[in-house]
């Protein structure tokens, strides 16, 4: 069947099912954000893309070892999305432990972090270091791959907070390309010295920073037959077809116009030949009524097809059956770009701005051609607006975006030295399916994964285990902050009595009711030894109470609120002797 899912699939030529490992391998633990699967016609993002990709070519490809999957539950549902896309694909290997689990099973201080390394696959660096402060007295690596670093908001809630936490030298944040590791950078530079000068504190970020692309499934994009694509998908069959897949929107992605006014010029300098620009995704729809507008006043109806949205699982076949793919994007929101990635794989010359990651994937005049982009600086009226009520529109970046020009000379240059030159076509093709297998086929990016992570336990392994700080300066402290809410305290020596209703537990005429079981952990056990204890004793000071239970391994704090739940709902009462404290 022609139309499949675009997703990674076990290559039919690669022996996955290798014999079960002598030793554990290594032991990986990954954060899984709940991202919802995108349905046809949602509008699809890259970073979506990049963070499945990445999971799904882990588990194809990665090393013998444990992976622990580790995802938030919805505290409403209780629920623990069960991601069987990963489990069927493990289903490939028996060289390989896998868990998914909840996270809140490591928050807590006798928590077991039996992994040897945390990785994040969107960026939630600070978030994995306060779990290894709070909860972990070993210092494991952490390693967090990110697909954005402009938004405004990020300067306070993650440049910031990242240089806030305690990080080491082995600590890494992935970068996908040269360009996106010198921003984050300039940027963690531009926070330090914005601290100095206003708040005189000296911060500086401590980790590491390495540079690893993101991949493509060259099982999925490669070349196929033209014609017989365009019949399937209802494109013109002799046509010189110029392809642009991705999200429309300039505010954030690319101003198609100026490609609009290089087509219009490629149309009039080519009258015999039959030329379409295709034009496929998805955006807002002020953004696709602006475009047609254009289309209409250059008078390229009948030049431009307009796929909106292109099924996201078709976009193998759309690449595959193209001429050229085309990319003029201008905004700082990129990092990296996959969609050039994509027509590389398909063996489609790629002819896109010379702009961030695409000056690191494309390779001038062999897989196609950098088009020169030229930017001044004119952005202080800009970002003083920006992340003021703004609703983080991303208004700011398009209009930064419009200081950005792309040559629309070398554009055209390019474009028509393809029209005129099927060898040279053909030539940039083979070029550059070649680089994307041997370079950006996901099996190489997980290689370089695994090279980065043994680098960080070797450089760890090597270093005294620093003493980790329990409660940062993000910890909320809810008793200390608060405690003045209500009317007294309970401490220590508080007297706890049973209440006739726990008498009536204990004696079996009525049973304890948790309405809440489905979001607390009171154990029923617990409960009912609570009961007993006062029972026979009649009443109790609150801490002795607590501290019976420390042979049960349970805190003192856990057995505090169990005692408070009893409290809370008549099963037992503040004795008349009120030692508590206002």
């Amino acid at each position: 069947m022609l139309f499949q899912h675009s997703i990674l699939r076990v290559p039919e030529n690669d022996k996955l099912v290798m014999n079960k490992p002598h030793s554990k391998g290594k032991r990986l633990a990954v954060y899984l954000d709940n991202y919802t699967s995108a349905q046809e016609g949602d509008i699809v993002y890259g970073r979506d893309v990049a963070v499945n990709d990445f999971l799904k070519g882990l588990l194809l490809y990665g090393q013998s070892g444990e992976y622990k999957f580790y995802q938030s539950s919805d505290a409403l549902k209780k629920s623990i999305d069960s991601r069987q896309d990963l489990l069927d694909i493990a289903k490939y290997r028996n060289d390989l432990f896998i868990e998914i689990k909840d996270i809140n099973s490591l928050k807590s201080k006798n928590a077991i972090f039996d992994f040897d390394i945390w990785h994040e696959t969107d960026a939630d660096f600070a978030e994995a270091i306060s779990l290894r402060e709070r909860y972990c007295t070993r210092p494991y690596p952490i390693s967090a791959a990110f697909n954005v670093l402009s938004y405004q908001s990020l300067l306070h809630d993650w440049y910031l907070e990242i240089l806030l936490k305690k990080t080491f030298d082995y600590d890494t944040i992935i970068c996908n390309s040269t360009a996106a590791k010198k921003g984050l950078l300039n940027i963690f530079d531009g926070v330090s010295e914005r601290l100095r000068k206003s708040h005189n504190i000296n911060l500086s970020f401590k980790g590491n920073t390495e540079i690893i692309p993101l991949g493509v499934d060259t099982n999925i994009f490669k070349p196929g037959d033209k014609k017989e694509l365009r019949l399937k998908l209802g494109l013109p069959l002799d046509a010189f077809i110029i392809l642009w897949i991705g999200r429309i929107s300039p505010f954030d992605k690319a101003d198609l116009l100026p490609l609009l006014l290089v087509f219009q010029i490629l149309v009039k300098d080519n009258p015999n030949r039959e030329i379409k620009l295709v034009i496929g995704g998805s955006g807002e729809n002020i953004f696709n009524v602006i475009i047609d507008k254009c289309i209409v006043d250059l008078h390229l109806t009948n030049h431009i097809i307009l796929i909106r949205p292109l099924p996201a699982s078709l976009r193998h076949f759309y690449h595959a059956c193209a001429d050229v793919f085309v990319s003029p994007a201008d905004n700082i929101q990129e990092t990296f770009g996959i969609t050039p990635l994509e027509a590389m794989a398909c063996g489609i010359p790629q002819v896109v701005s010379d702009w961030n990651g695409y000056r690191d994937t494309v390779k001038h005049g062999q897989t196609g051609f950098l088009i020169p982009t030229y930017m001044a600086d004119l952005d202080e009226e800009i970002v003083i607006k920006s992340g003021i009520y703004d609703n983080y529109d991303l208004l700011d970046h398009f209009e930064f975006a419009q200081t950005v020009a792309i040559d629309l000379k070398a554009f055209l240059t390019a474009l028509q030295a393809l029209i005129d030159s099927p060898a040279l076509c053909k030539k940039m093709s083979e070029n550059s399916r070649e680089r994307a297998v041997n370079i950006y086929d996901w099996k190489n990016i997980i290689y370089l994964h695994e090279q980065l992570w043994q680098h960080q336990l070797d450089k760890s392994n090597k270093q005294v285990n620093i003493p980790v700080f329990n409660k940062t300066y993000d910890t909320p402290a809810f008793y200390k902050n608060f405690n003045h809410y209500a009317s007294a305290k309970v401490i220590d020596t508080t007297i706890i009595e049973i209440s006739l209703k726990g008498t009536q537990v204990v004696n079996k005429q009525i049973f304890i009711t948790n309405y809440y079981a489905y979001f607390n952990d009171f154990s029923v056990k617990i409960l009912h030894r609570i009961l007993i204890i006062l029972q026979i004793a009649q009443k109790q000071k609150f801490k002795e109470l607590t501290e019976q239970f420390r042979k049960s391994n349970l805190s003192p704090e856990k057995t505090g609120r169990h005692i408070m739940f009893l409290l809370k709902y008549g099963y037992l009462q503040i004795g008349d002797n009120l030692n508590i404290s206002t």
